[in-house]
């Protein structure tokens, strides 16, 4: 028996659907397709290193256990080969799921630096691969200590941007330090940034939106960060999409 499944993502596989032509898998000869169960991972490496687990799927089963190998693109990739350790693909027998792990290191990597590693199935013949996976990593760090005054905050637009206001409150006094909007609509995918300075202390951004739906206007997924200018991955308050009639973070400005 023959089951013709688009690189649309196995019935049980994946999420999204590629207009590309049919591929035929006879799980009966042993025809076989593999994929991640994500696109992207994202990673943050605390001290002693930490091991991620990512699921694959197969749209086939087997009696016996499987093991598949994975590639690392060293076009994409800016992490040494020392700073991770990679495992093999493990699909346990009479199972359509499996799972693969990589170990990344601490010690080899540096503070605010985004990391990206980009791994490819690595298959036999007749066997497919559905993409690869791309891990995003950064070092922890302690924020209670870190020191940032000047900040930026970056607003991706949807089509109504007079809905969108926002403020930063001194949580002391109460009183609001920074606000802005309202502003033009019809500017979906357009950004704007606004530097801020802040004394020593603690703050609560709110980001509002006077429709309900965030930033997200049915066709364009908007988003906001409040980040230190000095570290753009230091991130103090933000949110993507529809996140309601508003969104708040508390977040502290460290004393030198």
């Amino acid at each position: 028996m023959r089951i013709f499944i688009k690189l649309c993502i196995v019935a049980l596989l994946f999420t999204a659907c590629d207009e590309t032509e049919s591929t035929i898998f006879d799980p009966a000869t042993g025809q076989t397709g593999i994929g991640f169960g994500t696109e992207v991972l994202d990673i943050s490496v605390p001290v002693g290193g930490i091991t991620a687990t990512t699921e694959v799927f197969s749209t086939t089963v087997s009696a016996q256990d499987r093991t598949f190998n994975v590639a690392v693109d060293t076009d994409q990739t800016n992490l040494d080969a020392s700073d991770y350790s990679l495992g093999s693909v493990f699909i346990p027998a009479n199972s359509h799921e499996g799972t693969l792990d990589v170990t990344f290191n601490y010690d080899g990597l540096e503070d605010f630096v985004e990391y990206l590693l980009v791994i490819n199935l690595d298959v036999p013949d007749g066997v497919q691969a559905f993409g690869g996976i791309a891990y995003t990593l950064l070092r922890e760090f302690d924020i209670d200590e870190f020191i940032c005054s000047d900040l930026t905050l970056e607003i991706n637009f949807d089509n109504f941007g007079s809905e969108n206001t926002w403020e930063i409150v001194d949580d002391a006094t109460g009183a609001v330090v920074e606000s802005g909007g309202p502003y033009a609509d019809g500017g979906a995918g357009t950004t704007e940034l606004t530097a801020i300075s802040l004394a020593p202390g603690d703050y609560t951004m709110t980001f509002f939106d006077s429709f309900g739906d965030g930033l997200f206007d049915g066709n364009t997924t908007g988003s906001y960060n409040l980040f230190c200018a000095a570290q753009p991955v230091v991130s103090y308050a933000g949110a993507v999409g529809n996140f309601g009639a508003e969104n708040s973070d508390m977040f502290t400005i460290n004393a030198e």
